[in-house]
């Protein structure tokens, strides 16, 4: 099976010396995640964003649910998020949001609130809205003029002619939502949801229900 080969994400030159929080305008710093593929990029209020590695084609991540994998069997669902995460193999398969919702399993976190984009990641410079063609996404600009483009928690500019982009950390809320979403049936996300995957989406909103089910007292009220 010819596989596009996965690569390393890269840090941009822009964002590499000095860089921003969207968030807050805190400095931006690079540090560890469970996604090895990926540049995580956090400040010391506990913000984090990540720089992806290019996602599969579409025709490989539509493969991902027939592959074979024997040494996923009787795996925990954190040691299955991690292989797919970082097995080149799986990797070169797994669909872009699926890495992102393995990644928060696996690391057993995700952001308290959504993100708010404020303030440009290149500059610091607070982001104001601006009008621009593209209905989809909502454009962004600071004083200087770097021009960003926001859709769903992720920020990217074409920045000399290639895209410069930032994807905020899932909150709950859309950690929850995404994985309903996968879980519900769909013929075109089914070819590329593996049934180790599935199971462990599954076990993952069975932990969350019970998270968040307040307890009944014996006598009847919730605690």
């Amino acid at each position: 099976m010819n596989l596009k080969r996965i690569c390393a994400a890269q840090l941009p030159e822009e964002l590499g010396a000095d860089c921003f929080c969207p968030t807050c305008q805190n400095h931006l710093v690079r540090t560890e995640c469970a996604d090895p593929w990926a540049i995580c990029l956090g400040c010391k209020t506990g913000h984090r964003f990540f720089i992806m590695p290019e996602p599969p084609l579409s025709v490989d991540s539509g493969r991902a649910a027939s592959l074979r994998f024997p040494e996923l069997n009787d795996r925990s669902p954190e040691a299955v998020a991690s292989f797919w995460l970082s097995d080149a193999s799986a990797r070169s398969v797994l669909n872009a949001q699926l890495a992102q919702i393995l990644r928060a399993v696996a690391e057993g976190r995700t952001a308290i609130d959504e993100p708010t984009f404020s303030f440009c990641p290149i500059c610091g410079g607070e982001l104001s809205e601006y009008e621009q063609d593209d209905i989809r996404v909502q454009g962004l600009r600071c004083p200087i003029g770097h021009c960003w483009y926001l859709r769903g928690g992720h920020l990217w500019a074409p920045i000399a002619g290639r895209p410069v982009g930032l994807q905020a950390e899932y909150s709950d809320a859309v950690l929850g939502q995404s994985i309903s979403d996968w879980l519900k049936g769909n013929a075109l996300l089914d070819r590329q949801l593996h049934e180790s995957i599935r199971h462990v989406l599954a076990e993952y909103t069975r932990n969350r229900i019970e998270r968040t089910t307040p307890k009944v007292d014996l006598g009847g009220r919730g605690k």
